[in-house]
Order: C-alpha cells, then sequence, then structure tokens
C-alpha cells in the first residue's frame, strides 16, 4: 500500500485511488485497524472483491455492441471475476445473496442508464497537469458519456470541448468517497478538457440508486481548495491525537467543504 506521505511530494502525482484508500481508511476503519494484527488488515475483504467483480463485470457490458447488451446475461459478467470461494464473505448464504442481489441491479440499472452508444471514456486512467495545484492529477474514469453540445452548462466558457456526464459505480454509498470524486472529476474535466463535467452521476449498487450532482463554474475553486487541503491533511491521517483519539488529519478536513 502506497504511504500516504508519497502524496505530499513536491513532484507527487495526486492519484485519486491513494487519496480514496486513504480516505477509507481513515473514515471506515482506524479504531478497528488499532485492534487487528496487521496480516489481518491487508486481507481484502467481501466489498473489496465484490467491487471488482462489478467492475469488470460493467467494462464487460458497455464493452460490448448494443445489440449484444440486450441478449447479454448480467450473472455471467459478473461471474467472470466474482471469488470462486465464499471465505471472505460473512457466510455462504452471504457470498450467494450478494451476487444474486448484484446481478438483479446491475441488469435493472445498466440498460437504462444512458441512450448513447458507448461511453467514450470507459475505465481509463488518465492524467493531467493541474496549474493551480502546481501538479498532476491522476483520475481512473469509470465511465463518461458526451453530451451534445446545446446541452452543456450555459454558465461555462466556450472551450472547443463538448461537456460529459461522469459516472462512478459505488457497492455501497461511502460520503467521503462521493465528496472527493467530485471535487477530483470537476478540477480534471476542467484541467483536461476546459470545461466542468455537465454532471456526475454516483451509483449505489446495493441500493439501486443514483445520485446526481451538477457542478458549477463558483464551484472550482471550492474543489481545488479541497484537493490542496486533502493534499496537506493526507501526512496527518496516519497520526491519532493521543488524548482524544481522534484523526489529526481529518479533524478539521471534513466538515468544511461538502457540495453534496
Amino acid at each position: 500500500m502506497t504511504d500516504p506521505a508519497t502524496l505530499t511530494d513536491d513532484n507527487a502525482v495526486i492519484r485519486d485511488y491513494q487519496l480514496e484508500d486513504w480516505l477509507r481508511r481513515t473514515y471506515t476503519t482506524e479504531i478497528r485497524t488499532e485492534r487487528t494484527p496487521r496480516h489481518r488488515q491487508q486481507k481484502p475483504n467481501w466489498k473489496q472483491q465484490a467491487q471488482y467483480a462489478v467492475g469488470h463485470a460493467i467494462n464487460r457490458y458497455y464493452s460490448l455492441q448494443p445489440e449484444l447488451r440486450e441478449i447479454a446475461h448480467m450473472g455471467e459478467l459478473l461471474d467472470y471475476r466474482w471469488p470462486r470461494r465464499p471465505q471472505y464473505f460473512e457466510s455462504e448464504q452471504h457470498y450467494w445473496d450478494l451476487k444474486d442481489l448484484l446481478t438483479q441491479r446491475l441488469t435493472e440499472m445498466l440498460p437504462l442508464n444512458h441512450s448513447a452508444a458507448h461511453p467514450v471514456i470507459l475505465y481509463e486512467q488518465h492524467q493531467v497537469m493541474v496549474p493551480e495545484l502546481g501538479t498532476e492529477l491522476s483520475l481512473i474514469l469509470q465511465a463518461a458519456w458526451q453530451v451534445p453540445w446545446t446541452t452543456a452548462q450555459p454558465d461555462a466558457e466556450p472551450s472547443g470541448h463538448k461537456s460529459l456526464i461522469v459516472q462512478k459505480f459505488f457497492l455501497e454509498h461511502e460520503p467521503q468517497l462521493a465528496e472527493a470524486f467530485i471535487h477530483l472529476s470537476s478540477v480534471f474535466c476542467q484541467a483536461a478538457f476546459g470545461v466542468m463535467p455537465e454532471r456526475i452521476e454516483l451509483f449505489n449498487l446495493m441500493e439501486g440508486t443514483v445520485r446526481q450532482h451538477v457542478p458549477h463554474a463558483d464551484q472550482y475553486r471550492a474543489s481545488i481548495d479541497y484537493l490542496h487541503l486533502l493534499r496537506h491533511a493526507v501526512p496527518g491521517g496516519n497520526r491519532s491525537c493521543t488524548s482524544c483519539g481522534t484523526n489529526a488529519g481529518m479533524a478539521y478536513l471534513a466538515p468544511h467543504w461538502s457540495l453534496m
């Protein structure tokens, strides 16, 4: 696992998956990991296993021609990367129930996702220089769809690029990761394409819901400030206050930059 301190080097690339990993550990496992042996902390859990399989299924589905998607079986697509044994799951029943639920959700949600034949970006990692941050930003775009020029946001300055609908598929709702992705994708698209996303859509696959966020130009500065702050907060992410047990890096960060 990457040392969070590497994210703050002057010439370091800000990588979305490293920030997300740190945020997830900071918010959800801080107390638990203090009581868990190190070798168990590094063992993949059922959420990681399921998210990995879901990502591959979505990639395979949208890589198919539209006429083939109509006859594709989502369970078979999910099965390509679904773990063969239930050892990481809560029980064997949980293993099968979750697979059935995710198959159902993907079957319901993906065919209705977008009218275009193919996303313009599908599970691709891109990197761009962000002048305001003085460093490069690397982002994995799971799915991005191009919108017609006539629907681009009216307050955006002409850039020569059409706007995008950017999508991220979460296994479940993780507010801190959703917040980070909004800021990351807003800054990335502005730097890479000269225009902010038309819309950012956050899929919660276990619930079968989609949360939409429409970024605006006047929020761009807040996203830059968020990344600046997060970038400098990360080194404190490993240090807990000895008197109160709270995380030193996130104690002052979390409440201030919400766009949700």
